[in-house]
């Protein structure tokens, strides 16, 4: 699976770094050679020339929709890596070494009483402190093992201080295996981005169209996520699935294969570190 993070970053790097174009009328060509192309109103369904992976109901084809949408999900996800794995490292060390267990009831929920608390303008800071949190657990947990090993308490009757242990025990144990906690980390975000998405909470804001006709005596006005992430196109596409379920088909399908691969970058970092080929046993 962690293969698949190569046809996804190629998608994200060739996104669009133009919004997606909405259209009243599409033109859809004619299959038969010779006939006049037929004018028709989204959505598109799969399968069309045009669009073949559909169209949303204001025109946008999906193709544009999904690849900026993972590059931005991907975007979002390294930002708030970035602001939130350092203190993450640093709290970890720390509960590990004085031996407190970071407990959470359930991250997700955390992170909606957090965004209901500070406003939807904390988003991106409530993702950097629940990436701390999941850092420090990660951390705090292989800190714990490194200190029940022989070798500490060794150093420890030699009179080794708490800054000698950190540095020439705790560290070189630890640094290996960050990859595969930054693997796991960002497998967590993107989850987060998806469950957040669908109860409503996402970075970026909307764009109102109204739909109507002579004989409407009221506008069917809706909102549409602009420059939107994965989790944002799934809250959004939920709500019209029955008129066009592959809207919200192709977003979960693109979280969940990223989170996937993820997952299986980390395990498999993690056997690699585990199993050094070559390394003789005693």
């Amino acid at each position: 699976m962690r293969w698949l993070l190569l046809p996804l970053l190629l998608l994200a790097f060739l996104s669009p770094r133009q919004e997606c174009e909405t259209r009243v009328i599409v033109e859809v060509p004619a299959r038969v050679a010779g006939e006049a192309p037929t004018l028709q109103t989204p959505p598109l369904r799969v399968g069309s020339p045009t669009a073949p992976l559909g169209t949303d109901r204001a025109g946008r084809d999906a193709r544009c929709l999904l690849s900026r949408g993972l590059a931005r999900s991907l975007t979002l996800a390294l930002t708030v890596l970035a602001l939130g794995v350092l203190p993450g490292l640093v709290l970890g060390m720390w509960l590990g070494w004085r031996g407190r267990p970071l407990a959470l009831p359930g991250e997700v929920i955390v992170l909606l009483a957090l965004v209901l608390l500070l406003g939807r303008d904390s988003f991106r800071l409530v993702l950097a402190l629940g990436v701390t949190a999941v850092t420090a657990r990660l951390v705090a947990v292989r800190v714990g093992t490194v200190l029940r090993e022989p070798f500490v308490e060794g150093a420890l009757a030699l009179g080794g201080g708490t800054g000698h242990l950190l540095r020439r025990h705790v560290l070189p144990h630890l640094l290996p295996g960050l990859p595969v906690v930054l693997a796991t980390v960002l497998s967590a975000v993107f989850v987060w981005l998806m469950e957040l998405g669908a109860l409503g909470f996402y970075d970026r804001g909307t764009i109102v169209i109204a739909f109507t006709d002579n004989y409407d005596l009221v506008q069917d006005v809706q909102a549409f996520p602009l420059g939107a992430d994965l989790g944002q196109l799934v809250s959004f596409f939920r709500w019209s699935w029955l008129d066009t379920p592959e809207q919200l088909v192709w977003p979960v399908l693109l979280l969940v294969a990223l989170t996937a691969a993820l997952k299986d970058l980390a395990r498999w970092g993690g056997a690699r570190r585990r199993v050094r080929p070559g390394a003789s046993s005693s």
